[in-house]
């Protein structure tokens, strides 16, 4: 078992990022519209006709994720087996005091040679970096889910107070711990730790502006929800469920 210290957390503090809607909610009701009958298609192919597909709802309102990313660094000792090339006349090899016997072998071009094998420890260096984003929940995404570059262009000072926002059910804490588990891994082969640290460069908590819009099938009574991305346009889901006002 590895001799060690203490993993050093080198923290930055978390900050918020509101995006900014490139989208208006006149044009995502035309995506919608687009979209609708693809909704209830039966059978893989029987779509119902545009007036039978009622608009519940059409709202707007934040998704938060969390961008974590750092470096893992580790500077470590382990054991060693250096093998030496000796004089292939030669019978015992002393160093140190220790005594060797050379060893028959052949040589990286197949001719007859002998060594010693020296058992010793070396000092290593690992690094390991990392870049994640989280859900409000803690799950990870994969990175094309946000579209936030160029990040200054599209930030907006606050959440407007009459569009909901998700609450987030995962702490600083977690996400720094997150980002641990995934870069933050010991060679097996490690003896003495001589220094671990994980230096967290990015800490955002970043606000998606996300419309939802809600139909309902008059004539069976289902209903669909559409997520969309409010920068980009993208469906982010659809699903049959039945909206809750």
């Amino acid at each position: 078992m590895a001799k060690t210290i203490s993993l050093k957390v080198g923290t930055e503090k978390r900050r918020t990022v509101i995006l900014k809607s490139r989208l208006d909610l006149a044009t995502i009701r035309m995506l919608g519209e687009k979209m609708k009958r693809k909704l209830f298609v039966r059978l893989g192919f029987l779509k119902p006709k545009p007036e039978e597909i009622r608009l519940l709802l059409a709202e707007k309102f934040y998704e938060p994720y969390i961008v974590v990313g750092g470096k893992y660094l580790l500077d470590y000792c382990r054991d060693c087996i250096f093998t030496l090339k000796v004089d292939p006349k030669a019978q015992e090899i002393t160093i140190l005091g220790q005594t060797f016997k050379p060893e028959p072998r052949n040589d990286a071009s197949g001719r007859p040679c002998k060594v010693i094998r020296l058992k010793g420890e070396g000092s290593f260096h690992y690094e390991d970096e990392g870049y994640f984003i989280l859900d409000r929940i803690g799950r990870e995404v994969p990175p094309e889910r946000l579209s936030f570059a160029p990040l200054k262009e599209q930030t907006i000072e606050k959440i407007d107070a009459n569009i909901k926002s998700e609450d987030v059910k995962i702490s600083e804490e977690e996400a720094v711990k997150f980002l641990g588990s995934r870069i933050a891994k010991r060679p097996s082969d490690a003896k003495v730790i001589v220094d671990e640290v994980l230096e967290v460069s990015d800490h955002i908590l970043v606000y998606c502006p996300t419309y939802k819009l809600a139909f309902q099938n008059l004539r069976t009574g289902e209903e669909a929800i559409l997520e969309i991305d409010g920068i980009t346009g993208r469906i982010i889901s659809c699903r049959k469920d039945r909206h809750t006002f």
